[in-house]
């Protein structure tokens, strides 16, 4: 063989390797995850669990960068818009990738077109809580506060169009009460809000009041959930106590942009679903109220479809809609 041969024949090999050698190398640079809550959120601490494991497992850097505002839309669609390759993630919701759709007709993204799921990492319970001056012990005499003739509830939220705000209106729909909503930027901000006394109510996540309620500082009721949660195993469901159709657990999924390479995607479900299911990362995540549960992208891609409907059925039930 002559040496210009073996000289093409060798750079040819060369090239067919590269792309394969550019695969394997991921991650070469810092991975940024897109929040789109506001720091000290629930989503905001568990993505800051995911950074570290992520940081310490392949040795290149991951940031958390929130970017909240316009019902979650603003962060997610920054992640929409941002480079296919595998540097750009994005903590998606319900909101995000489910209730948005139906509240937002100039979303400014698709959450499916747009998007490539890694993998679903978990849900989380949504608990009703009161104030606990309010003088009820139980969810029986909230409801007959709020029924009683001329006393208004207000109650606060996460945001307008949050599965937190959802929450509280399928709870409505479910008792017939009447309740004014007060939005807030986020649950840290509602919790808070509870707790000063400036409103009566929340229905939030388990992360975000959990030390509140172990503390005294407001009153559980009940959980929106399908099952009790093993923070509070003495707190009874919704359905337990008679309310029917009001589960709204939240979801969180770790999506890339729609085109990111299958090599890089592959890469990132396997070492999500590897991380979320150890038991000493389920055990701090457990210890915060967040529940584990993991979906690899392809199965999560299916899950996704018929969540979507179901959340646009609840925003039309509920007849929310965003000034």
């Amino acid at each position: 063989m002559d040496l210009h041969r073996r000289q093409l024949i060798l750079a040819a090999s060369a090239a067919a390797a590269l792309p394969a050698a550019r695969a394997q190398a991921y991650p070469a640079k810092t991975v940024r995850l897109i929040v789109p809550y506001p720091a000290g959120s629930t989503l905001d601490l568990v993505a800051r669990i995911f950074t570290d494991g992520f940081s310490r497992h392949f040795g290149q850097s991951a940031i958390v960068v929130n970017q909240p505002g316009g019902s979650a839309a603003i962060g997610t669609r920054a992640a929409a818009q941002a480079a296919a390759d595998g540097y750009t993630l994005l903590m998606g919701t319900n909101q995000t990738h489910g209730a948005n759709s139906a509240l937002l007709p100039q979303l400014g993204y698709d959450p499916v077109r747009d998007f490539a799921p890694v993998a679903g990492i978990g849900r989380l319970q949504h608990v009703l809580v009161v104030r606990n001056d309010l003088g009820v012990q139980t969810l029986d005499a909230f409801i007959a506060l709020a029924r009683k003739p001329g006393h208004k509830i207000n109650y606060g939220s996460s945001g307008n169009g949050s599965a937190s705000h959802l929450a509280a209106e399928m709870f409505k729909i479910a008792t017939g009460v009447q309740m004014a909503h007060i939005p807030y930027n986020g649950s840290g901000q509602a919790a808070q809000a509870l707790v000063g006394g400036h409103i009566d109510a929340t229905f939030t996540t388990m992360p975000s009041v959990l030390s509140f309620i172990k503390a005294g500082s407001m009153t559980a009721l009940a959980l929106a959930s399908s099952d009790r949660a093993p923070q509070l195993p003495a707190l009874r469901t919704l359905a337990e106590q008679g309310v029917r159709n009001a589960e709204a657990d939240a979801w969180a999924a770790l999506f890339a942009p729609a085109a990111t390479p299958p090599a890089v995607l592959a890469t990132l479900t396997d070492f999500t679903v590897k991380a979320f299911s150890t038991p000493a990362l389920q055990a701090r995540l457990d210890a915060t109220g967040f529940v584990p549960m993991v979906v690899p992208g392809d199965a999560f891609r299916v899950f996704l479809a018929a969540d979507m409907r179901r959340w646009a059925d609840v925003v039309q039930a509920a007849n929310v809609k965003l000034e």
